[in-house]
């Protein structure tokens, strides 16, 4: 299975079918993230309304980042047996039901709940769709398409704190889960009457069982390279996502529409930097873009705990950083989540599942750590970002040479 060449042919789906199969494997590739950014800005609410403390609220956060981790381990796998669609379908019901569930919570463990099933229905739509990539438009045209992809993905969550933050404004908390459900329905929609099944099937001796298949990649050190970088800088963009509601509003003052203005413009970074991929790419390569990100990743925190070290940290100073931070995370996307895929083209399914699973638990620790830690500054959100960056580099120089 190790360093096999992804010999496989595209399967290229053309016009109008291909526009809409393409809007649907954004949906499900942003999903995760759209869910999380319409209940961010709610989340102090949440606190007074149900009286918790932080530590307690973000495991809304958490509960859904552990379950969409689990979930791929199990809908990657399957997906490579049994097709892509089903899985599909299954997690676009999952999702519908722990949206109303969590909209129509009484108390704050059921909104947890409804958030934990939310998360398993995104596991399979997320592990999914970036197998189908690698099916649709194979080796050669993947890293090119995964651009694309985190790019429009990008556009989607980056307004879904501004729309949270509206929703909760001229509506309530509730609106966002009920908003969720409405595109888990669209998923639904398209899963049933637009997407064809894109997995050609290999025949029964050529799947080995699962645990196999996961040591497997767990021995490549290529992979590891790849995943851990990926997983990695995608904890340390949750280190705003879990810190920087409470820093905003709580420490701040400001509207969960103002953060929401504030959310939007920090991760339109990630936009900038997955277009600005896009065209990198095959200038640079892969390797250069990827040390680029990377070093993006560590600088911007290190300025900002510089800054605030020195005790001169206005507030359009943290947005600024913050841009920069998505930025290195969406210049980085594409060329590690396209090495995974590309390191194990047999097994893109369960690769890609691995590559969730890691990157949502780091995800879920940063986010506990971040009620944990919360003292009222922004130190315990920059500080995280900045001892994440260096190790995503550290990782980087220390693998990179086993990567192709």
């Amino acid at each position: 299975m190790h360093d096999q060449p992804d010999s496989r042919p595209a399967n290229p789906i053309v016009g109008r079918v291909g526009l809409l199969v393409f809007a649907t494997l954004v949906v499900c590739t942003a999903f995760g993230e759209v869910a999380t950014g319409l209940i961010v800005p709610a989340m102090p609410m949440l606190g007074d309304i149900f009286q918790r403390p932080p530590g307690t609220v973000q495991l809304i956060i958490v509960a859904f980042a552990v379950t969409f981790a689990v979930g791929q381990l199990f809908f990657g796998p399957l997906s490579d047996r049994r097709g892509r669609r089903p899985a599909l379908m299954i997690g676009a019901l999952l999702v519908i039901a722990g949206s109303v569930t969590s909209a129509t919570a009484d108390n704050l463990w059921v909104v947890v709940l409804g958030r934990a099933v939310q998360g398993l229905g995104t596991a399979a739509g997320y592990v999914v769709a970036r197998a189908m990539v690698r099916d649709i438009y194979g080796a050669n045209g993947a890293p090119k398409a995964m651009a694309i992809l985190f790019a429009l993905m990008a556009a989607s969550f980056l307004a879904a704190p501004l729309v949270g933050g509206a929703l909760i404004e001229l509506a309530s908390w509730q609106a966002g889960f009920l908003f969720a459900a409405i595109v888990g329905s669209l998923w639904l929609a398209s899963a049933i009457f637009v997407m064809p099944e894109t997995l050609t099937k290999a025949p029964a001796a050529e799947h080995p069982a699962a645990y196999l298949v996961y040591l497997g990649l767990f021995r490549h050190k290529g992979f590891l390279a790849f995943m851990l970088c990926h997983a990695v800088a995608y904890a340390e963009l949750y280190g705003f996502v879990a810190g920087a509601p409470y820093f905003f509003i709580e420490s701040l003052g400001l509207t969960p529409a103002s953060y929401g203005m504030i959310a939007a413009i920090a991760m339109s970074g990630f936009l900038t930097g997955s277009m600005t991929a896009r065209l990198a790419i095959p200038r640079w390569g892969m390797h250069r873009v990827i040390l680029i990100s990377l070093t993006i990743m560590l600088g911007a925190p290190a300025v900002l705990v510089v800054l605030g070290l020195i005790v001169w940290l206005p507030l359009t100073v943290i947005v600024v950083m913050q841009f920069f931070v998505w930025f290195g995370g969406g210049f980085l996307a594409p060329n590690t989540a396209a090495g995974v895929m590309m390191s194990h083209p047999k097994a893109a399914g369960a690769a890609a599942a691995v590559l969730g699973f890691v990157q949502m638990c780091a995800a879920a620790a940063v986010s506990l750590l971040q009620g944990l830690i919360y003292d009222g500054s922004v130190f315990p959100m920059i500080g995280t970002q900045l001892v994440l960056g260096l190790v995503t580099l550290l990782i980087w120089h220390r693998l990179k040479r086993h990567t192709v």
